[in-house]
C-alpha cells in the first residue's frame, strides 16, 4: 500500500528515535571503565548503568508499542476546513481614529455652468423681490361693510372699524378713516378706492366683508 507523505514522515521519525536510543545504549556499553573507586562510588556507577540499560529497554518497548497496527490512507479533503464568514468591524490593533474619507471629486464643467446659472437666477429673484417691496402698495382694508340705507340718488353706506368700536356713515366720494374712498354703493356690496393710489383698481366688499 502506498503511504502518504505525512505517514512516511511519521515512520521515519520513529525509526530515527529508535536509532538514537540504540546508539546511546551502545555508547554506554563501550565507554571505558572508570578507575577503581570506593565501594559506595562503584555501587553508584553500577546503579546508573543498570538504570540506563533499563531505560533503553523501556524506550524500545514503548516505541514498538506506539507503532501503528494499521496504516490508514490519509484523506487530504479532511484537512480542508471551510472558511468562516468574516464581518468587517473594528481593527483591534488600530488605536487611532480611522482616517477621514477622501475629498469629493471636483465639479465638472457642466456642473460649474449649472451652479453659475442657479446663482444668477437667485440674484435676479432677490433683485425683483427688492424692487417689488420698494413699490408703494395700498393699505389693506380695515373696515367692515354693514350695509346701506337712503334713496338710490343719496345712498349712504355704513362701515365699522375692525374692532367694532366705531361706525361710519359715508356717501359716494367720501373718505373712510382717511384711507378709503367710497366709489360705488350697491345693495349688497360697496366699491372702495384708496387715497394716494388713483390708478389702483377699486376693491369690492360684500356685506359683512
Amino acid at each position: 500500500m502506498k503511504l502518504a507523505p505525512r505517514e512516511r514522515k511519521l515512520l521515519l521519525a520513529l525509526a530515527a528515535l529508535g536509532g538514537l536510543a540504540g546508539l546511546r545504549a551502545l555508547w554506554s556499553l563501550m565507554a571505558p571503565s572508570p578507575l577503581p573507586a570506593e565501594p559506595a562510588a562503584a555501587s553508584a556507577v553500577a546503579k546508573r548503568s543498570a538504570a540506563t540499560r533499563s531505560n533503553f529497554g523501556k524506550s524500545s518497548r514503548r516505541a514498538a508499542q506506539e507503532l501503528p497496527k494499521e496504516i490508514v490512507e490519509l484523506q487530504l479533503a479532511d484537512l480542508e476546513t471551510p472558511p468562516r464568514a468574516l464581518s468587517v468591524g473594528r481593527d483591534p490593533f488600530r488605536f487611532a481614529p480611522p482616517p477621514p474619507p477622501p475629498p469629493p471629486p471636483p465639479p465638472t464643467k457642466a456642473e460649474l455652468e449649472e451652479m453659475k446659472r442657479q446663482q444668477e437666477a437667485r440674484r435676479l429673484a432677490a433683485e425683483e423681490a427688492a424692487r417689488q417691496a420698494a413699490i408703494p402698495r395700498p393699505p389693506p382694508v380695515s373696515v367692515v361693510y354693514l350695509g346701506s340705507f337712503g334713496t338710490a340718488e343719496r345712498r349712504i353706506a355704513v362701515f365699522a372699524d375692525d374692532k367694532g368700536e366705531n361706525l361710519y356713515n359715508v356717501r359716494v366720494g367720501e373718505v373712510v378713516e382717511g384711507k378709503f374712498i367710497v366709489d360705488r354703493i350697491g345693495y349688497e356690496s360697496v366699491d372702495l378706492k384708496f387715497v394716494g393710489f388713483p390708478d389702483e383698481p377699486a376693491k369690492r366688499l360684500p356685506i359683512g366683508g
